[in-house]
């Protein structure tokens, strides 16, 4: 999924609130980044074949490290970007 410019300046708001830290790579120790402006998602793993049915899947935000390419994922759900499941919406616990 496309981030609009409007999402895309939410998400660099929140990373900026959330992301209080020092912002600096835990593995190659520098701190430039990239942003990536597409909503990827982690699904559920199951025995390596892909699950179509509607097991877990977490939309993330990817972040890289322009230097070694380490990458961190933040949880669009909990971001703003995405809303969450049904599920979740209606009081039930969900894994997002």
């Amino acid at each position: 999924m496309q981030l609009s410019e409007e999402q895309k300046s939410q998400m660099l708001k929140r990373l900026d609130e959330v992301w209080s830290a020092e912002q600096v790579c835990p593995v190659c120790r520098h701190n430039e980044w990239e942003v990536y402006d597409t909503v990827f998602e982690v699904r559920e793993f199951v025995g390596g074949s892909v699950n179509v049915s509607g097991g877990a899947i977490i939309p993330c935000v990817a972040v890289t490290c322009k230097h070694c390419s380490n990458t961190l994922f933040f949880n669009a759900i909990k971001l703003g970007l995405v809303p969450p499941p049904e599920k979740e919406k209606k009081g039930e616990k969900e894994t997002a």
